[in-house]
């Protein structure tokens, strides 16, 4: 039988999208299907929502990852259907997905769909947009990606690890693939190493669950690991792809001396990466900053794509 977390409504609040509300939705649009290691011939569907401007296009999209510490979570998270929505207004086809998370269980205490499963969902959704780009009316060379929190480490995942085959989705029935030109990342684990090591003490088993660890794994235990999931292990050789971060200054899930160091790690490496400090926010941008991080998500964007 499978099991799944069940959190506290405030710590459900923390973690989704950098804040905001956490709801329930299936999506309009089946992109996938997962086989399920769990039920044999069964599958797990992987949705989306898609709102395109009215005119001819073809329109630059916007992809959008919700949150949730990889564990929970939805496509409708925070206020990204209402940002879906003012992206189609703005000229944008807006898109908003689900992945699978490491929340259900594999009937042995593990979690049945650890990483990198949610980064290969990722991966098959920006296949599915650019083969029904024609229907949709998607310029596929103008795509961009953001993501808060776990969301936020996906959306740069899917830029910089883009060449890497251990993340390809075998499953995905669709071949066609696009560039991604440009990311924002709102309080993104970047390197989740690091964040691992100076989060709140209550995040760390999330950590460890999404990547098959044992709770209480220190990162010299599983090196290997924890670089596999690290943006900073593909940008040096993935693509040059400009990275805007919003990172609030009384974060305490990703701590600002954490996500400083990441940019800085990833300049070194060639990367065009830009830190816009929130002054007084905390991991909860889109609920005490909303006016202020939209702003700048549509400038960054407009800008870029």
């Amino acid at each position: 039988m499978k099991t799944r977390w069940l959190l506290p409504a405030t710590l459900v609040l923390a973690l989704t999208g950098c804040g905001g509300f956490f709801s329930s939705s299936e999506g309009k649009v089946t992109y996938a299907e997962v086989p399920s290691p769990s039920e044999p011939g069964g599958v797990h569907p992987l949705t989306l929502d898609i709102a395109v401007p009215e005119g001819p296009g073809p329109f630059p999209a916007i992809v959008f990852i919700h949150g949730g510490g990889w564990v929970i979570g939805d496509l409708n998270d925070g206020y990204l259907e209402e940002r879906v929505q003012e992206a189609s207004q703005r000229g944008f086809v807006g898109v908003t997905i689900n992945y699978r998370l490491a929340n259900l269980d594999d009937g042995h205490g593990k979690a049945l769909h650890p990483w990198p499963a949610q980064l290969q969902d990722v991966r098959c959704a920006l296949r599915w947009l650019a083969a029904n780009a024609a229907t949709y009316k998607v310029d596929t060379t103008r795509v961009g990606v953001t993501g808060g929190s776990a969301g936020g480490h996906l959306a740069m995942m899917s830029a910089y690890a883009r060449n890497d085959a251990r993340f390809e989705p075998t499953y995905c029935p669709y071949s066609e693939n696009l560039e991604v030109k440009a990311v924002l990342s709102m309080c993104g684990a970047g390197d989740p190493a690091s964040v691992y090591e100076t989060t709140d003490w209550w995040i760390k088993p999330y950590i460890t669950r999404f990547l098959a660890l044992p709770d209480g794994t220190k990162v010299r235990d599983a090196p290997e690991v924890f670089a596999d999931v690290s943006n900073l292990t593909y940008m040096g050789s993935g693509p040059k792809v400009p990275l805007l971060i919003l990172q609030g200054t009384a974060d305490t899930m990703v701590v600002p001396e954490v996500q400083r160091a990441f940019a800085a790690s990833a300049q070194v490496l060639g990367q065009e990466v830009h830190v816009q400090y929130l002054e007084g926010a905390g991991h909860d941008i889109d609920a005490t900053h909303r006016a202020e991080s939209d702003e700048l998500i549509w400038k960054w964007f407009e800008e870029r794509l």
